[in-house]
């Protein structure tokens, strides 16, 4: 199966899921990440702000706030095909809702920052494999991202179980995670 088939096959099971479903199995992802070393020993942490499906992440924004991280998220910046990384301080009043339908900080509170600050990092997929590999929207942002110099931040992706099968198709510009959270398992490719 080619990728973009691969993306469509695996937004259409992650959309067929309950909310409820969603919810429970965001949670039980969450806990197993703020276990984990690279949770704890992070500082500065960048989180996608989740959308259609994906493992929820908002509850983890509230808690590592309180837990004295800094958070980063991204902004979508479709003119350069990039991302933007900004600081987020409050997540309850400083996003909206973008025309893409994605929350991302208002005008006021974009807080730009250097990839360098980064030392762990939350990546989205539609699908990953077991050695890493990812498959997104097919926008290229997050390989762009982590193929920055100034990027050495643990990867960490986070998914559902059935998001992982054992291999995908990669390109050379493709970029592995180092490690995986479902529902059920770390996967340490």
């Amino acid at each position: 199966m080619n990728k973009k088939d691969l993306r469509k096959k695996y937004h259409q099971m992650r959309q067929a899921m309950k909310k409820d479903e969603v919810m429970m199995k965001s949670k039980i992802i969450i806990d197993r990440l703020i276990e984990t070393t690279w949770y704890k020993q992070s500082s500065c942490i960048m989180t996608y702000i989740d959308f259609k499906n994906e493992v929820v992440t908002g509850n983890f924004i509230r808690y590592a706030l309180n837990d004295n991280k800094r958070i980063i998220v991204p902004i979508t910046d479709m003119s350069s095909k990039k991302l933007i990384l900004s600081e987020l301080k409050d997540f309850d009043n400083e996003l909206y809702i973008s025309s893409y339908g994605m929350l991302e900080p208002k005008k006021d509170y974009v807080r730009e920052v250097s990839g360098e600050i980064l030392e762990l990092i939350l990546v989205p997929a539609l699908v990953y494999d077991e050695r890493g590999y990812r498959i997104g929207y097919g926008g290229g942002y997050y390989d762009k991202l982590l193929s920055r110099q100034e990027i050495t931040a643990i990867t960490v992706g986070i998914a559902f179980e059935f998001q992982v099968v054992d291999r995908l198709p990669e390109d050379d510009y493709d970029k592995e995670v180092d490690y995986i959270i479902t529902d059920e398992r770390i996967i340490k490719p």
